[in-house]
């Protein structure tokens, strides 16, 4: 419950839940945000197969747009994969760069999309003075060997939503 307190501290968030691995992280937001069987989520081509993986085991089906200059997705590209089937959208913020945050914001708000920032590879990056993982609905964050802070294994939910946030809360402390 420190490392959760102090994740919110730094990063300026009301509500973390560690997890025991950024897939989980994920899995558990989605299922907080109402994906269930069927739903659309769109993520990008340029990333790591824990998203399809985490999509899938909420028995959504994954979107894949395409990725701009800056290896993040592409916002012309996602205009054009919405359908009333999508419920989600995961930008994943590669190598440490912010994906175009503010017109994937607008194209999901015009749509009432949820935005699940994958902030796996991006911990402590800024977009417009603001951290990588606040700017949408939630975020996630993964803490393995490979990453650039490491618990060993291990992820985080964070977001302001009192909501998602209750329901992660209680369905990863069930057990799920």
């Amino acid at each position: 419950r420190d490392f959760e307190k102090k994740i919110c501290s730094k990063l300026k968030v009301k509500y973390c839940l560690a997890t025991t691995s950024g897939t989980m992280a994920q899995y558990i937001a989605m299922k907080a945000m109402g994906i269930k069987r069927g739903d659309e989520v769109i993520t990008q081509a340029f990333n790591f197969v824990a998203t399809i993986e985490a999509i899938l085991d909420c028995g959504a089906i994954p979107i894949i747009t395409k990725i701009d200059d800056s290896l993040n997705m592409c916002p012309k590209d996602l205009k054009k994969r919405i359908t009333k089937k999508t419920k989600v959208v995961i930008p994943v913020h590669m190598l440490g760069f912010s994906a175009d945050i503010k017109a994937i914001k607008q194209i999901c708000k015009r749509n009432n999309i949820f935005i699940l920032e994958d902030n796996c590879e991006a911990v402590g990056a800024k977009y417009q003075n603001k951290f990588l993982g606040t700017i949408g609905n939630a975020g996630i964050f993964s803490f393995d060997h490979g990453k650039n802070i490491t618990t060993g294994e291990g992820g985080a939910i964070i977001t302001d939503n009192r909501k998602i946030f209750k329901f992660a809360k209680e369905y990863y402390d069930h057990g799920h």
